[in-house]
């Protein structure tokens, strides 16, 4: 399995992690240094609608270092 092949599964458990949490949809955040594309990228979205990460077309040197995190939104029992 090549690196993005194992950062692509990594990230897609992150995801169903986060689906199937308290989460009610997921921002993708990006590195400082981000390349255009993934800074492109960052934001709010849909669980159906979030782009798989890593990103396709990343040009930074290290690959692309975005991650998913949960946004909460709902309070209280």
């Amino acid at each position: 399995m090549d690196v993005d092949a194992v950062k692509r599964a990594e990230q897609k458990k992150a995801l169903e992690n986060i689906k199937n949490g308290l989460a009610t949809k997921v921002r993708i955040v990006i590195a400082k240094d981000a390349c255009p594309t993934c800074e492109a990228m960052a934001g709010v979205y849909d669980f159906d609608n979030a782009p798989e990460l890593p990103i396709e077309g990343c040009s930074h040197p290290g690959g692309c270092r975005c991650r998913y995190e949960p946004v909460l939104d709902h309070f209280g029992p």
